[in-house]
């Protein structure tokens, strides 16, 4: 499958431009935030879909999200979330899966890293180099609502 995590503003950027692959789109808001730009669809980009998700950048209710805010358990990622992006890419198996979040770098990452693992068995780039931090949350919601069952020791609780 192929997974693309972007920044808002480089997924944007995408939808301005022609492309001979179907894609869809999972966007990831934060609460509160208003944004200059933002996906669309079109008949030139290809873009067959965008799920519009709203929620912080933290692992748990009652952290801190990158943007100093502290989160309650309506602020992070949820299992419904988690269920909606699996439907969507379920629905679109061969259709490019774009992921972005504000910076494309830790909510986004979670969940191409879980689609990356899920689908290709691989999800190796996520978590080395350095490019991303992934949201452990975001990841670990995702496998779930993918039926995967995975608890590596060490591995952080997340909420039901």
């Amino acid at each position: 499958m192929d997974i693309r995590v972007y920044s808002r503003a480089k997924a944007s950027f995408y939808c301005t431009e022609p492309h001979s692959t179907e894609s869809v789109i999972i966007s990831i808001s934060t609460p509160g935030r208003k944004y200059i730009h933002s996906p669309f669809i079109s008949k030139d980009n290809k873009v067959l879909e965008i799920l519009n998700l709203e929620f912080c950048d933290a692992d748990r209710a009652g952290d801190h999200d990158v943007y100093g805010y502290i989160t309650t358990e309506a602020d992070v990622m949820n299992d419904e979330d988690a269920r909606r992006i699996a439907e969507l890419v379920e629905a679109h198996k061969d259709a490019r899966i774009i992921v972005h979040c504000d910076a494309g770098i830790s909510r986004s990452a979670g969940i191409g890293a879980a689609l990356a693992r899920h689908y290709n068995n691989d999800d190796f780039e996520y978590f080395t180099g350095g490019r991303f931090a992934p949201n452990m949350r975001c990841y670990y919601k995702v496998l779930k609502a993918l039926g995967d069952d995975i608890t590596p020791d060490g591995a952080i609780e997340i909420d039901n």
